[in-house]
Formats: C-alpha cells, sequence, structure tokens
C-alpha cells in the first residue's frame, strides 16, 4: 500500500549507531504525507552525521514545510551495515521521519556537494528500488532532481537525474512544488516540460537547445527563507552548533576557488536579523554553540559590531560563537581578542602557496607579513592552535614554492617561539568548472606524493607539527567526474555496480574499483585531468551559464600566468566579471552601531552553597537506539532551555553540571531512568518540575522532579540492583521457559566475559536475585554490574544478542536495597 510506514525496527540493533536512522529530531515538522500532498524526500548522499551539518538540506526542508500543500522529509546514505540489512531483507530506502519508501514520493531531490559521492547517488536510488537511469522511469516513479554546487557540470550525472536545479533554490523550490501541483495529473513528459521553463532548470529531456542561467537569490538579505528553527539532533553530527548563514557569496576572486565564482554576487545579512534569529534560537532550543556562516565571515562589512552585540547577548548563557571562516588580512587585535573571549581556541590560516608569487598566481591576496602577524597576535592572546592550510600541484608551481611552504611554517615556529602547535592539511589542487583555472591540468600522481612527502619530511623535526595529506587518488578522481561528459556517466555506473561506494571515506575508496570500470566503458581518465587547450568548446559552458562571462574567466587565467592580482571589486574597482545587472548585484548591509566592550563573565560561585535535583524519565520504543552521551548532551540542553539557575562546569567547555544515571544498552528500553543536576538557588520541587517539563522533548516520558539531600544518594553505586523485563518472540518461549526451570535447579553458574582485554570469571548465582518465566515475559531482578541483560541471555538461553532484535528488553528500576 503506498505512503505505509515501512517496518525496519528490527534490524536497528544490528547496526553502528542506530539512532542514524529513527525519527528523533527536536523541531522536525512531522508532517502527514498523502495523496493530496506535494511530497518530497530531500536527499543527502553522504553518512547522516555529515548530512545533519549542512545548512542548504535544513533551509530548503523548512521552506518547503511551511506551505500547507507540502509534506518535506529527508533521508541519508546508509552506512554500508544498514544498507547491506536493507537488501538483504527486501526493505526499500526510506524518509527518516515517514518511515515512507522514497519510491513513494513526488520528488527525491539529491543535494551534490562533492563529487566523490556520487556513487552514494546510485546506491541510494538503488536502495529505494528506483530505476537507476531516467529513461528506465515510469509513470509511477517519482522525479529525481539534484541541486548544490556541482550542478554547475550536470552532465556527467544527466543520465541518472530528471532535473537539475542550477544555482540557489530558496525561490526555486516552491516554484518546483507548484508546477508539480499543477501536473499532478499530467504525464511525466509534460511535467518535465513545464520544470524547464523555470529558471535554474536544466532538464535533460528538453534544455539541449537552450543554455540555462543560475538562478540568484537576491532576497536573502532581509532573512527571508531562512532556517531559524533548526533541526536539533540526538546523536552528534559533524557540527554540532546552530548556524547562520550570515553572507553568501565572495568577490575575493581566488582563481582555484568554485565556489568563490559559483555564488556570488556578495549579499549580506542584515546584522539585526542575525541576532534576533540567533537570540531565538538559543532560548528554544537551548544551543550552546551558534556559528556564523559565510566562505569568509571576517568579510561581513559589520562584523565587529554584530560579535561585540552577540557577546553581550549570550556570554551569559554560556553560549560560545564561532567563525569557521577568516582571513588573515581583516584581523586585528581587537578582533582577536574578542574571539578569544568567545573561547575560540585556535587560528586557522588557508595560505595556499608558500611564497608570494604563487599566492599572486593564484590571486590570493594575503602576504607573508600579514600571516606572521596573525601568529604573534594568536600567541599574544593565549592561543594555542594554529591551522594551516596549503595546495600542491597549482597551475605555474615551481619547486621553489614547495620549499616556500616549508620555509613559510619554519618563520611561523619562529616568531611563535615554539609555542604553538601546528597542524598543517596538504591538498592537491583540483581544476574546477567555472574558474580561471578550468583549463588547467591535474598534476600526476607520482609528482603530487613526492610534493606532500617532501613537505612532511623536511617539518618531521618539530614535535608541535602535524602534517596530514590527502588522498592524491581521489582528488585526481574529484577531477575526472568534476570536468566529465557524458562518458564519464558511463564510468559512475561501472564503478557502482563494481562496488564504489563512500568514495569520500578513506576507509571505502579504491581507486582500482575506478581503473578496473575505466578499463571496461573504454573511458581515458587522462583526457579529464590534462590541461585543456583554450579554443576547445567546454560542454559546461555551452549549456550553463552562472554568470561569469568567459572573457574574464580567460583573463583571469593569462593574468595568472604572469602572477597579476585582481582587486576585490568590493574595495577596488569593478573587474568585469559579467555577473552584475540591474538587479542581481552586491548587497551590503548597512552601519550597525554598538558600545564596543567585552562584557565580564559572572565570576564562579566560591561559597559551594549547591542544590541538588533528579530528574525521572522515561525511555521507550526507538529512543533506546540513542547512545548513554547523545542523551547527556540532551539533558545538558534541556537544562539550557528551562531557564533555571544551572551551576556550569569550569573551564574551556563550559556545560551544565550534571550527573546521568547508570546507562542503558544500546536497544533497552528504561521506564524509570534518572539524571541529577544542580542549581546555585534553592528552588521549590514544583517550579522546577514546571521548567523541566516544559523543556523536555516529547520523545521521552518526563516522570517528575525530586530534591536530593542526602549525598549518599547521588553516588553511582547507590543503586546496586536492577530490574529487568524481556518479552521474546513466540518461537523462543518454549526456550525461555526450559532453560529458566534448568537454571534454578543449579546451584552455581560459571561464565567469563572478557572486559578491557582481560577474561574475568563469574557466577551468576550471585548476580541473580531472582529469574522468572510467566508464560510471556522473562522477569529479571539481578545485580547491576557483573553481567549485562545480554550476558543473561547468551549463557542462560544461548540466545546471541543478534537473534534479539525483535525481542523488548525494558529495564523497570534501578533499585537500592537497605
Amino acid at each position: 500500500m503506498k505512503y505505509q510506514k515501512i517496518n525496519y525496527r528490527f534490524l536497528l540493533p544490528s547496526v553502528l549507531k542506530p539512532a542514524r536512522y529513527i525519527d528523533h529530531e527536536l523541531n522536525a515538522y512531522h508532517k502527514k504525507i498523502s495523496a493530496e500532498t506535494v511530497n518530497f524526500c530531500l536527499a543527502f548522499p553522504d553518512v547522516y552525521e555529515v548530512g545533519f551539518s549542512h545548512l542548504g538540506l535544513k533551509i530548503l526542508y523548512t521552506i518547503l514545510n511551511e506551505e500547507t500543500d507540502v509534506v518535506a522529509d529527508r533521508v541519508y546514505a546508509p552506512w554500508p551495515d544498514f544498507a547491506d540489512l536493507l537488501k538483504e531483507n527486501k526493505i526499500p530506502l526510506f524518509g527518516i521521519e515517514s518511515g515512507v519508501a522514497l519510491k513513494d514520493f513526488d520528488v527525491v531531490g539529491f543535494t551534490l556537494q562533492s563529487e566523490l559521492t556520487y556513487t552514494n547517488v546510485l546506491r541510494m536510488l538503488s536502495l529505494a528500488e528506483i530505476p537507476l537511469l531516467r529513461r528506465e522511469r515510469g509513470e509511477s516513479h517519482p522525479l529525481i532532481i539534484a541541486g548544490g554546487p556541482c550542478t554547475s557540470n550536470p552532465f556527467p550525472l544527466s543520465d541518472f537525474f530528471d532535473a537539475f536545479l542550477i544555482g540557489d533554490g530558496e525561490e526555486a523550490v516552491v516554484e518546483i512544488k507548484n508546477i508539480l501541483k499543477k501536473y499532478q495529473s499530467a504525464s511525466r513528459k509534460h511535467t518535465l516540460e513545464a520544470l524547464a521553463k523555470i529558471e535554474g532548470m536544466f532538464v535533460p529531456d528538453f534544455s539541449e537547445n537552450s543554455k540555462v542561467k543560475a538562478r540568484k537569490f537576491m532576497q536573502f538579505g532581509n532573512g527571508d527563507k531562512a532556517h531559524s528553527n533548526q533541526l536539533v539532533p540526538w546523536l552528534e553530527p559533524t557540527h554540532l552548533r546552530y548556524v547562520s548563514e550570515i553572507m553568501r557569496g565572495c568577490s575575493r576572486g581566488c582563481r582555484f576557488c568554485h565556489a568563490g565564482y559559483f555564488y556570488r554576487p556578495v549579499r549580506e545579512k542584515k546584522p539585526e536579523v542575525i541576532l534576533d534569529e540567533l537570540l531565538a534560537a538559543v532560548k528554544k532550543s537551548g544551543w550552546d554553540e551558534v556559528a556564523l556562516s559565510s566562505l569568509s565571515s571576517s568579510d561581513y562589512s559589520q562584523i565587529k559590531p554584530l560579535l561585540f552585540a552577540l557577546y553581550e547577548k549570550l556570554s551569559q548563557s554560556k553560549t560560545s560563537i564561532s567563525l569557521p571562516s577568516l582571513r588573515v588580512d581583516t584581523i586585528d587585535d581587537e578582533l582577536t581578542r574578542l574571539l578569544n573571549a568567545m573561547h575560540q581556541s585556535g587560528l586557522t590560516i588557508a595560505p595556499e602557496a608558500g611564497t608570494q608569487r604563487l599566492r599572486d598566481v593564484i590571486n590570493k591576496n594575503i602576504s607573508e607579513n600579514e600571516i606572521l602577524q596573525s601568529v604573534q597576535m594568536a600567541l599574544k592572546n593565549g592561543w594555542q592552535l594554529i591551522k594551516l592550510y596549503f595546495m600542491i600541484g597549482l597551475p605555474f608551481e615551481t619547486e621553489s614554492d614547495i620549499d616556500g611552504i616549508i620555509e613559510l611554517v619554519e618563520k611561523i615556529v619562529e616568531v611563535s617561539h615554539k609555542k604553538l602547535r601546528i597542524n598543517i592539511t596538504v591538498s592537491p589542487f583540483v581544476p574546477k568548472v567555472f574558474t580561471p583555472f578550468q583549463w588547467s591540468k591535474m598534476e600526476n600522481e607520482k609528482a603530487l606524493r613526492r610534493k606532500a612527502a617532501k613537505i612532511k619530511e623536511q617539518l618531521r623535526r618539530y614535535k608541535f607539527i602535524k602534517v596530514k595529506y590527502h588522498d592524491v587518488f581521489s582528488s585526481l578522481l574529484e577531477c575526472v567526474l568534476g570536468r566529465g561528459d557524458k562518458e564519464v556517466g558511463k564510468l559512475i555506473f561501472s564503478a557502482f555496480e563494481n562496488g564504489a561506494q563512500f568514495d569520500g571515506w578513506n576507509e571505502y575508496f579504491d581507486f582500482e574499483i575506478w581503473r578496473k570500470s575505466a578499463r571496461e566503458t573504454g573511458i581515458d581518465l587522462e583526457k579529464y585531468l590534462r590541461e585543456i587547450p583554450e579554443e576547445e568548446e567546454l560542454i559546461w559552458e555551452k549549456q550553463i551559464d552562472i554568470g561569469m562571462d568567459r572573457k574574464f574567466l580567460l583573463s583571469e587565467y593569462h593574468k595568472a600566468e604572469k602572477a597579476t592580482t585582481t582587486e576585490d571589486c568590493r574595495i577596488g574597482k569593478c573587474s568585469l566579471c559579467g555577473l552584475c545587472t540591474s538587479e542581481i548585484k552586491p548587497q551590503y548591509a548597512d552601519s550597525y552601531s554598538v558600545k564596543k566592550r567585552i562584557p565580564q563573565e559572572q565570576p564562579f560561585r566560591t561559597d559551594n552553597i549547591n542544590y541538588h535535583y533528579r530528574c525521572f524519565y522515561g525511555k521507550t520504543g526507538e529512543m533506546s537506539f540513542v547512545a548513554h552521551l547523545d542523551m547527556v548532551r540532551m539533558f545538558q540542553r534541556i537544562l539550557r532551555i528551562s531557564d533555571l539557575p544551572i551551576v556550569y562546569s569550569r573551564g574551556f567547555n563550559i556545560h551544565p553540571r550534571l550527573s546521568a544515571g547508570p546507562p542503558l544498552s544500546i536497544g533497552v528500553q528504561g521506564e524509570n531512568e534518572y539524571f541529577d543536576f544542580i542549581l546555585s538557588e534553592k528552588k521549590s520541587v514544583e517550579s522546577v518540575s514546571r521548567a523541566i517539563e516544559k523543556a523536555f522533548p516529547e520523545m521521552l516520558q518526563f516522570k517528575g522532579i525530586e530534591a536530593i539531600t542526602d549525598k549518599k544518594v547521588l553516588q553511582m553505586e547507590y543503586f546496586e540492583f536492577e530490574e529487568l523485563r524481556i518479552k521474546p518472540t513466540s518461537e523462543f518461549k518454549a526456550i525461555f521457559e526450559k532453560r529458566t526451570q534448568y537454571y534454578q535447579k543449579k546451584k552455581e553458574w560459571i561464565f567469563t566475559r572478557i572486559r578491557k582485554r582481560k577474561e574475568q570469571r563469574h557466577d551468576f548465582k550471585k548476580i541473580i536475585v531472582n529469574l522468572h518465566w510467566d508464560g510471556e515475559n522473562l522477569l529479571v531482578f539481578k545485580k547491576r554490574v557483573g553481567a549485562s541483560i545480554f550476558d543473561v541471555l547468551r549463557e542462560i538461553y544461548g540466545i546471541e544478542r543478534e537473534k534479539t532484535n525483535r525481542f523488548v528488553i525494558i529495564r523497570k528500576n534501578l533499585v537500592h536495597l537497605e
């Protein structure tokens, strides 16, 4: 039956991090999918932790769900262990909130952030039981649409996707919805023909003879269509913080940077909009960190007054503020001191090249003096870590430029007096489409490895320096896929069939698969790695227009050869890139005035008068698959939201002081669990209960609050026993009855288990107080330590953990016996 929720829960005990696949996030919409709504499933072709951290998908998720006639769900690439189980059990891939199969949606919309996720797209479609090739899809199949920066060259994937959205999606995604609703009864062909008329839409079947202009969202500065009420996960993602995109686009003009050209023009969000958004988010969802995101956050014209205003408002709530991207030529002592007060402990510098000549070649307009001054400021303000990013294999690079990287690092070591830890990342240059270096060659594997090894070897003598470099073969593949044509689609298909997946992950990437696939398809990889003659027609330029004039890009390429720089047009003259029109042009925030002072944080209490409280809760259903540390993070969030006078930890990473009760094993439910927390003021149990219950997520069952005055009760060892109930599936009932009777007749039951690589011998008769089978349930009353419930099931009943995936296991109570 269409739109039916799929039963996959029984698979979760058998996989790593099962919380990746459950419907659990706070602030999710949870709308009901039906035939009356236009149904989108937004797909990210990487693992949950990576995909959840991506802001763009969240923005579209919010925009669509705010439409009354739309349901927007999400799906992330299942890790191979779960993917194999889905395939083995013939369960189609599903939306994370609805549990409905992807093949039942109207649209599956992929965001393409990296070429190395292309095989994951095919794997997800295969798991969803959707034909991989668009020509094989019929009227019953969803439309498969792609967005994101990789769509600037859609041709390697044009056999797999029905349509591509080039550029910003905020307005276009609603227009797509409107077309789908209008053409709900129309054929697939007529619907795609209508979609091709939307600005920014490239539809392979209908865009062959036209040039598609990338979509630009020009209402960005007003904060329109922002994802303000952001999703809150239980499972810790790659970046667990509230993200505010303060600026879109960059006019610096680094000649290697695709994003810098693709996302033009620069559009700044109003500072008062950012401030209101962040304050509301922290209050509602208890964020302990907020990030001001853009391609270069320190280029935001009002960055200092915005930071002062934010710090004044957020410092007392112990919320840290991070700027993920900073330019050294915009950092001064005032900004460094402010960042230090906001608990930013390290400085990231991306010189990209080791010599001034090569920095001029790539138009990275920072000087060695600016780099060294930034290091000195960081050291002066107590920072302990510097991260440096360099590229090798750049156009017009010489051996002296590689030596220049080593020499620059040694100068940084000298000015820092060896007091800083230095982490260096060396990445191969990959030529990108629609950049001045799109004609450049990709350097060969042997030369890249030699250069990286030289840098690492020369800096090996410094114990406080770590050098790592990206896999060369994955960079070569990135170039092939990024500058590929339709023929490369055959390579991608063959690599998928040969087992390629998660190519951005070292543990799964295998370049030999791609070499084998290249041989099988007769594709010469060197064709896509070579230097491209200027007169050669570029397939992406022929049909896609991101706003960059070809003459401008070619002019920049020639200037690079002469090591001539181009000014940033926001501070200098227009560079004539070809983008600006009467409607599309840079937008800068108005001047924003605040008092420039760093407020003093409230001193920590020294009178040691603290008041302890215990919160009782239930953790049942799918929440049993949320790990203990993820629960602890959520408890801290609950306390932040409650607005109670919480006692915080000291040190750099400040968090509410709390102590969680004894952890539950993954897959075990708990009816009466607890966590303890501390207040700096005495409050009535009733008022504390109201505040905590109001902040409590609906996925957990709030049971109540009690004040703790006896310090013994706070000890983890206080609860020595636990009471559990196991409800097995019917085929195990006879085993439980027989083995329980057998156990009860024994005087001792010795078993061994391995803990911390040591073998331990225990006697169940000294651990289990009572073991009873009532015909439906196994009731266990035992010591909390010495043996887990899974030890009991394995040793007494001969049932391994993977066989318990359909059991219901509940810890009923934690018990203290006087």
